[in-house]
């Protein structure tokens, strides 16, 4: 969900890298006020594996996520990581389920941001009543979302 643009839409270029050779990778290399930065969800991700592994950016090296680090310190077994996975990703295709519900198609960009242009678009109860319960089970299913991925994958602010 790291790569997918699940969990984040971009990853920050670090010094010492250079972004030429990442965007000859096929990554989706990007320069805005002279930082650069990798577009997610990433081009490299196949199958959920991906294609640049042992060429892949220093974030995408150094990222860990809580599960993973729960399962390093025995706080929990790798079968519940997987089960926590497991239900995250049901929640994440359900959120993707109801985005196409609202008529946006996948585009290739993060789910956040395709979730921003869904809810951000009004909608005429009287014109689309069918839209109204879609979108409020969108905001609902999103909102669990974002909360289990801050508890269970990204790392408590401060930590390394």
């Amino acid at each position: 969900m790291c790569c997918d643009g699940t969990m984040f839409q971009i990853v920050r270029m670090q010094p010492g890298e250079v972004p030429a050779r990442l965007g000859r990778l096929g990554l989706k290399i990007r320069c805005r006020d002279g930082e650069y930065y990798m577009e997610q969800p990433c081009s490299a991700l196949r199958e959920k594996r991906c294609t640049v592994y042992e060429q892949r950016p220093v974030r995408c090296r150094l990222f860990n996520c809580e599960q993973l680090g729960r399962v390093e310190k025995g706080e929990t077994t790798e079968a519940e990581a997987m089960a926590m996975i497991v239900e995250t990703r049901a929640l994440v295709e359900r959120v993707r389920d109801l985005i196409g519900q609202c008529g946006l198609r996948e585009d290739g960009q993060a789910l956040v941001e395709r979730y921003e242009r869904v809810v951000s678009t009004p909608v005429n109860p009287e014109l689309e009543p069918e839209l109204v319960a879609a979108r409020e089970e969108l905001e609902e299913t999103m909102r669990k979302l974002k909360l289990q991925l801050s508890r269970e994958f990204r790392l408590p602010p401060g930590a390394p």
